[in-house]
């Protein structure tokens, strides 16, 4: 899969691109169906929200699932991160956000680089996110927001602990205010499918679900190799095999 020279324009003008009906439905339930199994684990890869509720993230899913170990190849997440960064890539991070309704947690203010970068040793804003909905994400179900070319501009940041004693670094919200005013507010909205791209320094907020509807996003974060993480943090945060990824065949979710 490659993006448009348009689409590439938007990324680098917005900092994020929203793409509708990348994968298919019998794709996504596919996906859908190895869940259950693995938020049931009692692991420290399945992070909890505040309180020992509900599983937060489950992460490392490509080291503990054959479906995801195939999607985190799959030529429609790689071929446009080997486009847009021009060189080898590593899973970063791999993971599903199982966001339930009325239970599923929001995220401050923050953007992704501060914390990589301060906590992870990461030297350059170069990693991507790539999501894909497994679920209809509406204004509803606590989508995320983004504040569009934000990651042009110098952010304030601040330690915080998020979850179960997560360090994130956050954007005092004075800081926030004064850039959604300048540059306005987008929701990350879209069908099951949509796949959603965005970029390390990019200013973004979830709210928490208080809707009826659950809000599945997965999320794979590609970083170039050279720009590897250079401290050692849990591995399901930043994951330590740096071999570049190799795309699989496009049609690797189906065909096992």
């Amino acid at each position: 899969m490659q993006l448009s020279r348009q689409q590439l324009d938007n990324l680098e003008t917005d900092g994020f691109l929203i793409l509708p009906d990348v994968f298919s439905g019998p794709e996504i339930d596919r996906l859908r169906a190895a869940m259950p199994a693995l938020l049931a684990e009692e692991r420290p890869e399945n992070t909890r929200e505040a309180g020992g509720g509900k599983v937060r993230n489950a992460l490392s899913l490509h080291r503990r699932s054959d479906v995801f170990a195939r999607l985190v190849r799959h030529p429609r997440l790689v071929g446009p991160a080997l486009q847009i960064l021009g060189e080898d890539v590593y899973i970063q991070q791999a993971k599903v956000n199982p966001k339930e309704g009325f239970d599923g947690g929001g995220y401050e203010w923050h953007t992704d680089f501060a914390t990589h970068h301060a906590r992870d040793g990461v030297p350059r804003p170069l990693a991507l996110n790539l999501h894909i909905f497994l679920d209809d994400v509406t204004e509803f179900n606590g989508p995320l927001m983004f504040v569009p070319g934000s990651h042009r501009r110098e952010i304030p940041m601040q330690k915080t602990i998020d979850g179960e004693k997560w360090e994130l670094w956050t954007v005092p919200r004075s800081a926030v205010a004064e850039l959604v005013g300048e540059l306005g507010l987008v929701s990350a909205k879209g069908g099951r499918g949509t796949m959603l791209i965005f970029g390390d320094n990019l200013l973004h907020v979830s709210a928490p679900n208080i809707s009826p509807w659950p809000r599945w996003i997965f999320s794979l974060i590609l970083n170039p190799v050279s720009n590897r993480a250079t401290r050692a943090s849990p591995e399901f945060a930043h994951e330590r095999d740096f071999s570049p990824v190799r795309p699989l065949a496009e049609d690797c979710l189906l065909a096992a």
